[in-house]
């Protein structure tokens, strides 16, 4: 085996290892860290996404557990129509 075959082996396997051991951040952490820029930071186009979808699926988790608790006729009109927006 070449010294080039050697080093790409070695650092697939470095890279394995470290995208299976490391911590995925959670969406809290990760919206979080977006607050605590600068007002006048702007966001990449990856981030304004995430975090729009972030606080979609939160609005939609807390309507969800609403019904699982009360049911869906609890709901006001507001609430259904987002419901419905959301599920789209």
């Amino acid at each position: 085996m070449g010294v080039y075959t050697v080093i790409t082996i070695f650092l697939v396997i470095f890279g394995s290892i470290y995208l299976f051991k490391r911590k995925k951040k959670k969406p809290e952490v990760w919206m979080g860290e977006i607050k605590k820029r600068k007002p006048d930071a702007n966001l990449t186009i990856d981030e304004s996404f995430n975090l729009k979808r972030t606080l979609k699926e939160h609005q939609l988790d807390q309507l969800l557990d609403k019904i699982n608790q009360k049911g869906f006729s609890s709901l006001s009109e507001n609430e259904k129509k987002l419901l419905e927006e959301l599920s789209k």
